[in-house]
């Protein structure tokens, strides 16, 4: 009987135990469970958070997981606490898989463009909002509520566009030239310039004391039809758009056709010094197959790389005289529409975007305008060459050199001497390849050597605005 007894507390000792044991380990497993969903969420980023709603207002989204698929991502827009607006972006519908305990997953990351203005939420009211996205992964997490981030910003709403009035009266554009509109936009207008078919030349202000009072130098590029419409475009910082039209008239131009002929002793020249330099190319196994890829790749990289120096520009202009020509003879002229044949044979068709200058050899380049240098050294098709920004969006560009003498942020003066001419790049011979542009598009120089063109376009424009 003693027995007995004994046993059944023993059993009733190993039994509670075993309870003991096993809500010890369930409590492991739920701070662990707990601790991984509280740790295993997406990362959310609004690339340049807006400063409010208005009538098109566009987010950029970035939803990224290191461990886990992402399962879904929502935008919503609340306002007086109701959601007025939800888009849903779901990235996978995939069922979590139950390894993923103990192994990372995939890399995921996604990015969007998402509208959010009046525009996709008629209901949409001035006042303030909250702007709120979600993104959830597949981790164990979510059955916890983890796996799972929320980013909300609040924001004010509006609506009334930037009010835009124009301030000259007559303009007139040469294709393939410039002209200048002078405007001004009511405060709160964070973007404002001049639309020309898909192109858009930025404003800047016309004096310092009066932001509101913009310049705008803009182009009919040679290749756009002279009846593309041009307005003035302005925007707040909330994504409110205005347009504005202004008087203009563009002058068609029709502009020379020329021919090329290469030879096998111009292509083992000119060919390997630049395939040498330039990394991006690949040898195409011979001398002409090389040359038409630089000829037409590397002037299409050259003339990004071109866009991209323009946005390195000053805000006012760095220059008051006009513009200088190197006194030499012309070899070619702006937007020279080129033929190019290889044993008379027609191997490549391209557009020459400048004026060649040919004079005595290794003669001085000098800067044709005070400015700031925003490049010097090898630039593909160019050879060696320094560009020089002169402000609001205008820049110069010496190519071919045989020597440069300037370096890059050295700021140069009207005359300075910058190199030399030379055949470096694609030329057939020593000479300067000039090129001005607007914006990093090229633009006809002969108008900036022009006194009058630069007093009657520009100067007299700015008098009204300085007094």
């Amino acid at each position: 009987m003693r027995l007995t007894k004994t046993r059944r507390r023993s059993d009733r000792g190993v039994g509670t135990g075993l309870i003991v044991l096993v809500i010890a380990v369930a409590a492991v497993l739920i701070v662990l469970l707990f601790k991984l969903a509280g740790s295993e969420a997406p990362a959310i980023r609004v690339a340049n958070p807006p400063k409010g709603l208005g009538q098109k207002t566009e987010i950029t989204v970035d939803a990224s997981d290191a461990k886990h698929n992402l399962r879904s991502v929502a935008v919503e827009v609340v306002q007086d606490g109701q959601i007025v607006h939800r888009s849903n972006l779901v990235i996978s519908d995939r069922p979590h898989r139950w390894w993923k305990f103990w192994s990372a997953g995939p890399v995921s990351s996604t990015h969007w463009k998402v509208l959010v203005g009046r525009e996709v939420i008629p209901q949409l009211k001035e006042g303030r909002a909250a702007l709120r996205i979600t993104a959830a992964n597949d981790s164990w997490g979510r059955f916890f509520r983890g796996g799972q981030s929320e980013t909300t910003l609040d924001l004010p709403v509006r609506f009334a566009p930037p009010q835009i009035e124009v301030l000259t009266n007559l303009h007139y554009i040469n294709q393939g030239g410039c002209d200048m509109v002078m405007f001004k936009v009511s405060p709160g207008t964070t973007e404002s310039g001049v639309e020309v078919g898909s192109y858009f030349f930025i404003s800047f202000p016309a004096k310092e004391s009066a932001p509101e009072t913009r310049l705008a130098l803009f182009a009919f590029p040679y290749n756009v039809d002279p009846s593309t419409p041009a307005r003035i475009v302005a925007r707040d910082d909330v994504g409110n758009q205005s347009i504005a039209n202004f008087t203009y008239k563009v002058f068609p131009k029709k502009f020379h056709t020329d021919t090329i002929s290469l030879t096998d002793d111009f292509l083992n020249r000119v060919v390997p010094p630049i395939m040498a330099a330039t990394p991006e190319l690949t040898d195409e196994g011979s001398p002409l197959k090389n040359y038409l890829e630089i000829n037409g790749h590397l002037r299409e990289i050259d003339s990004q790389q071109l866009t991209e120096l323009s946005k390195h520009t000053a805000s006012t202009f760095l220059w008051t005289e006009p513009f200088l020509r190197l006194p030499a003879k012309t070899e070619a002229s702006f937007a020279d529409y080129r033929s190019y044949t290889y044993n008379g044979q027609v191997v490549d068709h391209q557009t020459h975007l400048g004026f060649d200058l040919a004079g005595h050899e290794h003669m001085p380049v000098r800067a044709a305008n005070d400015g700031v240098v925003v490049f010097a050294g090898f630039f593909g098709i160019f050879g060696n060459a320094v560009v020089i920004d002169h402000g609001c969006g205008i820049q110069s560009l010496y190519g071919h050199m045989s020597a440069i003498t300037v370096k890059e942020g050295e700021q140069v003066k009207r005359e300075q001497e910058i190199g030399r001419t030379g055949q470096t790049g694609l030329a057939g011979g020593d000479h300067l390849h000039f090129t001005m542009m607007l914006d990093g598009i090229p633009v006809n120089p002969i108008e900036w050597w022009d006194p009058h063109w630069i007093h009657d376009r520009i100067q007299a424009k700015l008098e009204p605005s300085a007094k």
